[in-house]
């Protein structure tokens, strides 16, 4: 079964239930979660929520934290800093290194002209793991 499980979080629910999903099956499998936030350094960096650049990482390292210890599993919890590189890039190779045999992640679904726009870091990932990866797709509650 599963030793270890990279969860890519960011600010966004979906992230969160997907952090939680993976600490649910961490239970069962005696797995280590393995949180990991990239945190975008740019001259100004803005979320939708409208909070900037390291509110967003306290914020979210603290959110993190708090659903970790909601679990009795081993977890790590770590913060890396990006400057243009693509995320999904950083995730797979962040699994790798940590010998990760699981990531799971949330996905926003975008579909159509936002997806061309934005892209999917939930698509890249899928195109470049060497492990199996989850996802945990948005809450239609919540569209």
């Amino acid at each position: 079964m599963y030793q270890k499980i990279l969860v890519p979080v960011d600010e966004s629910e979906v992230a969160m239930r997907a952090l939680a999903e993976a600490c649910r099956l961490a239970q069962n499998t005696q797995a280590t979660v393995c949180a990991v936030h990239i945190r975008e350094y740019a001259p100004v960096a803005w979320s939708s929520s409208g909070i900037a650049g390291d509110e967003i990482n306290d914020e979210v390292i603290n959110r993190v934290q708090a659903i970790l210890q909601q679990y009795s599993i081993q977890s790590e919890c770590v913060g890396l800093d990006n400057s243009g590189e693509k995320v999904a890039k950083i995730i797979c190779r962040e699994a790798k290194q940590r010998h990760c045999d699981l990531i799971i992640m949330g996905t926003h679904g975008l579909t159509g002209l936002m997806h061309l726009l934005m892209g999917s870091v939930a698509e890249g990932v899928l195109r470049h793991a060497k492990m199996p990866v989850m996802l945990i797709r948005q809450n239609e509650d919540n569209e």
